[in-house]
């Protein structure tokens, strides 16, 4: 087996330590690769910190209560502090794998807002970035420099960080999929902004009811699609009436509006000031 690890204290504790005078910090690190022997860990008491591990290659086993699951490339395992530890990693399949231990009183905060509460395996893929930051945070643990602490520190909120984003990207993907239609017609929304839309119609290009279509538009905006279409509406004229000579009726027909009061209303709820007003800021 090969292995390298790297330790902020004196001595390893098998069973961890727990600080909690700091927000986040690194207790140990470390990289193995199985060649000729498997290697079990069992502790049934968990640790006093907590741990990632980061399957690089191979095959690994994990015991969460009566479950076996197993693990291959691409998986990290998360422990939380006094959760039971079981589990293998097989030589036959040259398993490699990146670990560490952390703790502090921000940390459940912070793997909170990187979604990383709720499960033990993730499926993350390969991530160089994190491999590489597994490497400087060994590498910085075993030069002992000054403010090694604080620099492990940061490399591991960065890699807690990029784990956030990997996760979210993911959200982010199957929401795409899944909102493709509200897609498609904000892109038309931002093409055809000065026509009369009409939300109905809208809503028919998504083989949608037009109460169905305004609830699942807000889902993905945050807002309804007339409130939608006249945001970029103001956005263009406040653009308009900034960077160009034109008169407030001919920015309101160029955005949309036949009626130049109706618009100045419009500009000015949205706004705060007339359309006039905001003009004279730019002259």
């Amino acid at each position: 087996m090969i292995s390298i690890s790297g330790n902020a204290m004196k001595e390893w504790h098998e069973f961890g330590v727990a600080n909690t005078d700091c927000f986040l910090t690194v207790n140990c690190c470390g990289y193995q690769k199985l060649m000729t022997r498997n290697l079990e860990r069992n502790r049934e008491q968990g640790r006093a910190d907590y741990q990632l591990i980061y399957i690089v290659r191979g095959k690994a086993v994990f015991r969460f209560g009566n479950e076996e699951i197993v693990a291959g490339g691409g998986h990290m395992v998360f422990y939380a502090p006094g959760q039971p530890q079981n589990y293998c990693y097989y030589a036959e399949n040259t398993t490699e794998v990146y670990w560490i231990h952390f703790t502090g009183h921000a940390v459940h905060d912070y793997l909170e807002q990187f979604g990383l509460v709720g499960g033990s395996i993730y499926e993350i893929g390969s991530m160089d970035e994190t491999v590489a930051l597994y490497n400087k945070i060994i590498f910085e643990l075993n030069m002992n420099k000054p403010f090694s602490g604080h620099v492990t520190t940061a490399y591991l909120l960065e890699m807690l960080a990029l784990l956030g984003r990997k996760f979210q990207h993911g959200e982010e993907h199957h929401k795409a999929r899944q909102y493709a239609d509200i897609t498609m017609i904000i892109g038309v929304m931002h093409e055809r902004y000065s026509e009369q839309l009409v939300i109905a119609d809208l809503a028919r290009q998504c083989s949608l009811s037009t109460f169905r279509f305004i609830h699942k538009f807000k889902d993905v905006t945050g807002t309804t699609p007339l409130k939608y279409v006249t945001d970029i509406r103001i956005n263009e004229a406040k653009k308009l009436l900034s960077e160009s000579s034109l008169h407030v009726r001919e920015v309101a027909s160029i955005v949309g509006y036949d009626n130049p009061l109706y618009f100045s209303r419009v500009f000015r709820s949205t706004v705060g000031m007339p359309p006039s007003e905001f003009k004279k800021q730019f002259l």
